[in-house]
């Protein structure tokens, strides 16, 4: 099956340079037009921003697997876009939500293909981690995000996950009143699993929250600053009911 993806270029002002790229790994059959809010929020914060359909081996659902970035990543026609390849240089964050937070981890996998460009770091939303620690160490810094309202991966979930990977930066975020599918354009994705907790707030709301964060948080990576939590704005702050 052919790849598909979306690219959003960053949104510049005069003088301004790229924050990097932003690599999306989708949810289990959420499709790449549900990260259109979330992709357009990071391109206005300065990032490229990549959305592909990822398909398994010989399969007709959606779902990423841990050589999917690398494939991605070795497949974009650089040619038509000279500002990307020169951002890819720098190197990449994957994004992945849900399944796609797995196969953000499995993407560093010694065993996996190999990314042709630097992994700079890993954020997930509403995901779990490889039980198997030891494959996908040494870790870049890691950010994991949770609603505190999913039903299909729960904070418990994903807070036990965090704990148990090894990497020398990570944060743990929980936000109040989110659900599995705040990260997307609709609150009930056609496909995947069903949510059965309302969100408390919009998906818009939600996907300027999370994208504020990531970016923030993706910034302090690149800055090697510490304490970033501490430099959120208050309204994110009182989002936020955990962390570690």
């Amino acid at each position: 099956m052919s790849l598909t993806l979306d690219i959003y270029p960053p949104i510049l002002h005069e003088d301004d340079k790229s924050s990097g790229v932003v690599l999306v790994l989708q949810g289990f059959d959420v499709d790449k037009s549900e990260y259109a809010a979330i992709a357009s929020e990071l391109s206005q914060n300065k990032f490229w921003v990549i959305v592909p359909n990822c398909f398994p081996a010989r399969r007709n659902y959606l779902c990423p697997e841990d050589s999917s970035a690398a494939k991605v990543l070795s497949s974009l026609e650089l040619s038509r876009f000279q500002d990307l390849e020169k951002a890819l240089q720098t190197g990449v964050v994957l994004l992945g939500h849900s399944a796609g937070g797995l196969a953000a981890f499995g993407s560093n996998d010694a065993n996996s293909s190999e990314l042709p460009y630097k992994l700079i770091a890993i954020v997930t939303y509403g995901s779990n981690a490889p039980f198997n620690t030891k494959i996908t160490s040494p870790l870049p810094p890691v950010l994991m995000l949770s609603g505190e309202k999913d039903s299909v991966i729960t904070s418990e979930i994903s807070r036990t996950a965090f704990q148990r990977i090894s990497a020398s930066t990570k944060t743990f975020i929980e936000f109040a009143g989110l659900n599995h599918y705040s990260i997307n354009d609709n609150p009930q994705p056609s496909g995947p699993p069903i949510e059965v907790n309302i969100a408390d707030f919009s998906n818009q709301d939600s996907v300027k929250l999370i994208s504020s964060v990531v970016s923030s948080f993706v910034r302090a990576v690149e800055a090697q600053q510490e304490n970033w939590l501490s430099s959120l704005d208050r309204d994110i702050v009182e989002a936020i009911v955990y962390s570690e």
